[in-house]
């Protein structure tokens, strides 16, 4: 009986520390359109080869916006949103042509923190991706 109490007091508390963990981001898209964030990009093919959402401040992130369908639209915007208080830090919008697909730059972050990256079409977002700063 003592064996089975201390092997689930072993499983709670592995439960409680993956609970507690802050190194989850959430993403969420439409229309399988996609967000991606790396260090290195491949110019010629718009490719991240190795992608991730944990940066250190000030880096240079590349990031490429996949809207799997012609933008149908001039404009692409991109929001920066700092996800513990929902402040909008920057929100830029950029000429396009409206049969791109896709659209690549860079982002950078000076504090450490949880940020929100969302790519926008008409106002609408199309794609976000959470990343951490630290």
């Amino acid at each position: 009986m003592m064996k089975r109490i201390s092997v689930l007091v072993l499983v709670l508390v592995f439960a409680l520390a993956i609970a507690g963990c802050d190194d989850v981001t959430t993403s969420s898209s439409v229309g399988g359109a996609s967000l991606v964030f790396g260090l290195e990009i491949d110019e010629s093919t718009l490719e991240i080869p190795e992608t991730s959402t944990t940066f250190a401040p000030g880096q240079e992130i590349y990031y490429v916006f996949n809207n799997n369908a012609a933008f149908g639209s001039n404009q692409l915007t991109i929001q920066l949103v700092n996800t513990d208080t929902k402040e909008i830090l920057l929100e830029q919008s950029y000429d396009d042509t409206a049969d791109n697909t896709m659209y690549a730059n860079t982002v950078g972050f000076n504090n450490p923190g949880k940020y929100q990256v969302k790519m926008l079409i008409d106002g609408k977002t199309r794609a976000q991706q959470e990343l951490i700063i630290q």
